[in-house]
């Protein structure tokens, strides 16, 4: 359905779910340690029932992120409390299989101008734990800006931490994509990164 430098968005197929690592990504301690997942253990047909709910639900959006070199499935990303009457909406990702950053950014890129281009959003809002700054100032390549904490917001392991809200307004994002001639992921993946770190260096 959209596709970047190295990673397309698609429909999930129900193979996704059932012959890959779909429902671990949510299982395994390590890769949940900064989101509420982790908790409560989830089998391959509960998480099919889940993206098959979600598929049909028209306030959300949630797509498969591949590898577009090798169709290998990395994780999803969505749209959720597509909200048209006020135009807005949360964006969602979970990028369970070892990738490069920009696969992440992409992924993150490619959805955020869906939701302005396809479904008219003003704003697109996420929220995150507060050791993945690094991935929000990133973000800031779209025109998100932080806009504030959400104080012992996560509790793992006994430990209490923050979470970040970040955001983009439709003039802003759109202000930004203009900057780099109006392409969405820039013209190259080599553009991409070097702007995602020069980011990080400006905050």
């Amino acid at each position: 359905m959209l596709s970047g430098h190295t990673v397309e968005l698609r429909m999930p197929q129900e193979s996704d779910v059932l012959e890959n690592n779909w429902h671990h990504w949510y299982n395994d301690y390590s890769r949940t340690r900064y989101n509420n997942h982790g908790v409560f253990p989830l089998s391959r047909r509960q998480e099919l029932a889940f993206v098959q709910a979600a598929s049909t639900q028209s306030d959300s959006i949630m797509l498969a992120v591949v590898e577009k070199a090798t169709q290998r499935l990395l994780g999803n990303v969505s749209l959720q409390n597509i909200d048209l009457l006020n135009r807005r909406c949360y964006l969602s990702i979970t990028l369970g299989e070892d990738s490069p950053i920009t696969a992440n950014i992409e992924a993150f890129g490619l959805m955020t101008e869906h939701a302005f281009m396809r479904l008219n959003m003003n704003r697109v809002e996420a929220m995150t734990h507060e050791n993945l700054l690094t991935l929000v100032d990133m973000m800031s390549i779209f025109g998100y800006v932080k806009e504030g904490r959400g104080r012992k917001y996560f509790l793992k392991d006994n430990k209490w931490a923050d979470s970040i809200m970040f955001s983009v307004l439709a003039d802003e994002y759109f202000a930004c994509r203009a900057a780099r001639n109006n392409y969405v992921l820039f013209k190259t993946q080599d553009e991409l990164y070097d702007a995602s770190k020069a980011a990080l260096r400006d905050q």
